[in-house]
């Protein structure tokens, strides 16, 4: 018997576009997790600090994954049809685990956040960056009315 628990799973992207246009509200949140499959930072993350986020059911966030080495292609912001490659350098990702955090229209709501802190503040920097993001797409919601 075994105590390893399958990593619980974030549901996976495969239109930014479309998942940009559904945001429930102008102020909704989308967070993006770019992962890849073989990297134990990144079930880390999902596991430990976005799964509990998902299962919170909050309507202003929606939680997406991309796990970048089990997709080719992909549809962009932009509504075409793009390899990974170019996807993840559209999004600037180079390292992974990376979170990001869009509004609608794809802007940058907060700086991404790349890599893992084993130094126990991970929770806090995401915590902070999930604030920060839903007070610009506030701010952004108010400006457009």
């Amino acid at each position: 018997m075994t105590d390893a628990l399958p990593a619980p799973l974030l549901p996976p992207l495969r239109d930014l576009r479309a998942e940009l246009a559904a945001l429930a509200a102008p102020s909704a949140v989308l967070l993006l997790l770019v992962s890849r499959r073989d990297c134990p930072y990144c079930l880390e993350v999902r596991r430990n600090y976005l799964a509990p986020l998902l299962r919170e059911g909050d309507p202003r966030l929606v939680l997406r994954e991309l796990e970048s080495d089990t997709v080719e292609q992909l549809i962009d912001a932009a509504g075409q049809l793009q390899p990974i490659a170019e996807v993840l350098r559209q999004l600037h990702v180079n390292f992974f685990p990376t979170v990001l955090f869009l509004g609608s229209g794809g802007r940058t709501l907060a700086a991404a956040l790349p890599g893992l802190d084993q130094a126990g503040f991970y929770g806090a920097y995401l915590d902070g960056r999930l604030q920060q993001a839903q007070a610009a797409a506030l701010v952004a919601t108010k400006e457009t009315l």
